[in-house]
């Protein structure tokens, strides 16, 4: 992470780091990201090395810095880092902690890089389903009126852990990428109710989230 990282109040709770490259995005949250959503390596402490043997098992390859380009983390999941459990950190990772030592209470951080397309809206769909109660609510409520159990399975096959199954499924329907978030016809009255539900909360945002 480098000074041209920018970091942003983009709502309440809500904090957008914006980075130069691709790169420098997705090696300063890879450790913080996959402890928080990994199937593999979910609620562990691991070296990057480690990740990256497993990686490459998976896929064929160790092509991790290529494949993502958003991330999407709640406070909840730097409390391992701060405590020392992943010491040694990479010099990263302890500027992401800089940036973050100052903050309290319930929050949440985006992190993309320019060029990086349609990915905030995404990840600002993440960030509202973690801070913004209601929206949560209604988002579930939305939900429960469809059989959102494929795109699910679709997701835990992208390398997704269970627990974030819901989250991601309403944030890929509301901004699709790839063929994650590529609705069924039966999906496509929920995606409307979604990306409405969004479209109200986000004004509350002070970024473009359309």
């Amino acid at each position: 992470m480098s000074s041209r990282t920018v970091k942003q109040r983009v709502g309440p709770g809500i904090y957008l780091l914006r980075f130069k490259t691709q790169y420098e995005l997705t090696s300063t949250f890879l450790r913080v990201q996959e402890h928080y959503e990994s199937p593999e390596f979910h609620g562990r402490v691991f070296s990057l090395e480690q990740y990256m043997d497993w990686y490459a098992e998976q896929n064929g390859n160790f092509t991790y810095y290529q494949d993502w380009s958003g991330f999407n983390v709640p406070s909840t999941a730097f409390a391992p880092f701060y405590s020392g459990a992943f010491d040694p950190l990479s010099r990263k990772e302890k500027r992401l902690l800089g940036m973050l030592a100052r903050l309290r209470g319930r929050f949440y951080v985006i992190g993309i890089y320019q060029g990086g397309g349609s990915t905030l809206r995404h990840e600002l769909a993440h960030a509202l389903f973690f801070t913004d109660a209601d929206y949560r609510k209604q988002v579930r409520e939305a939900m429960r009126s469809y059989d959102t159990r494929a795109l699910g399975r679709q997701i835990a096959k992208a390398g997704y852990a269970q627990h974030v199954i819901e989250d991601e499924t309403q944030a890929y329907l509301i901004a699709p990428s790839g063929k994650l978030g590529a609705a069924s016809k039966a999906l496509l009255p929920l995606r409307r109710k979604l990306r409405a539900l969004f479209r109200e909360h986000a004004t509350k945002l002070s970024v473009p989230a359309s």
